[in-house]
């Protein structure tokens, strides 16, 4: 009797080849998603680090503007630009005669600050600002009273 040959099989079937190529195309796609997000993440880094100094300015500015004259406006920094809105919280509050007084009224704002450069722009940033101004009727320390 003659043995029973068995057939040798030399190289990848055709299914075999194709099932290899979607695993290699779904892992490749899901590298080249995750290397896109991490540009995208650097990108915005990088403009965060640039706009720190002036979102800094910004903030010691708006120390120095009266936001009841002025809610809005824009601040430029070098590349970068602001636009800031101020919306009051709380306007003209005063400590009462009973705690001593004062000679100043307080208003708080909340400023919305909104950096961007020439290509690109970061969400809206929001901080809280107090205003100060002297109380109508008593003399300005500025005239040398």
């Amino acid at each position: 009797m003659k043995p029973v040959e068995t057939s040798r099989q030399q190289g990848f079937s055709l299914l075999e080849a194709i099932v290899a190529l979607v695993i290699l195309a779904g892992s490749c796609m899901a590298l080249f998603a995750w290397i896109n997000s991490s540009l995208v993440q650097l990108q915005r880094a990088e403009l965060y680090v640039d706009a720190g100094p002036a979102i800094a300015s910004i903030s010691q500015y708006l120390k120095s503007v009266d936001l009841a004259q002025r809610p809005e406006g824009t601040f430029r920094s070098g590349d970068i630009t602001v636009d800031w809105a101020a919306t009051v919280i709380e306007q003209d509050v005063s400590r009462p005669a009973t705690y001593g007084g004062s000679n100043f009224t307080l208003s708080l704002y909340d400023v919305k600050l909104t950096p961007y450069s020439a290509t690109r722009a970061l969400p809206p940033l929001h901080t809280r600002v107090v205003n100060y101004r002297l109380k109508p009727g008593l003399p300005d320390p500025s005239d040398g009273l």
